[in-house]
């Protein structure tokens, strides 16, 4: 029963994640959104979340030094009490490593600075007797709810799209700085990244598509 409300949990997760990101990126233009609903479905939530995910670089890094100080000391007062747990290790070790890429990569000092202060007031009130630790156990029992929010901020929070930016030049040498995102013949579909709108030309008229941070 319990397993079925956690599969539940992620679905609502996922959906609600997806509909962010879809007005997030049509910068809630209902309209824009309700188009780009067409060319994503619920088994591209992955897609979406990965792409969001690194997209989204400095705002990850910023939420993830929030979440992840948090995440780590839970773990470190559960192997102090003997509960040690193999797998929770090896997550926070690959979102540990996921952070670091992203502070040196992107060189996000507000990241690396977020993560300092919020690290040393976590194993500050954890390690001494003081009125704000019972809030500190809330929020470690309570770390799904807390992961879960951060989530839902990335998704509502960036306009960011999961796609790439590319120049897309049609063969008239019409130049679309945008988004493809749905090619289904004979159309293919652009989110244009003046405007957030839906553009559909003709796919047979694509001259070429080439990243828009190409030298």
């Amino acid at each position: 029963m319990a397993s079925k409300a956690g599969v539940n949990a992620v679905a609502l997760g996922g959906m609600l994640f997806l509909v962010l990101r879809l007005l997030a990126v049509a910068h809630y233009d209902w309209d824009v959104a309700f188009s780009l609903a067409e060319s994503v479905n619920f088994d591209d939530v992955i897609g979406v979340v990965v792409g969001t995910l690194l997209g989204a670089g400095t705002l990850t890094g910023v939420l993830l030094a929030l979440v992840l100080p948090l995440a780590v000391a839970r773990h470190v007062h559960h192997v102090v009490r003997g509960e040690w747990r193999p797998h929770q290790t090896v997550f926070l070790s690959v979102l540990v490593g996921v952070l670091v890429a992203a502070l040196i990569t992107l060189r996000s000092w507000p990241g690396l600075v977020v993560a300092l202060v919020v690290s040393t007031l976590v194993f500050t009130v954890m390690w001494r007797r003081g009125p704000l630790r019972p809030y500190l156990s809330k929020i470690f029992a309570h770390m799904g709810v807390v992961v879960g929010l951060a989530f839902l901020g990335l998704g509502g929070l960036t306009d960011t799209v999961w796609v790439p930016e590319q120049l897309i030049t049609l063969r008239d040498g019409t130049t679309i700085t945008g988004y493809v995102m749905e090619v289904q013949s004979p159309y293919t579909e652009v989110l244009t990244e003046d405007g957030r709108d839906i553009r559909i030309v003709m796919s047979g008229e694509v001259v070429s598509r080439t990243e828009a941070n190409d030298p």
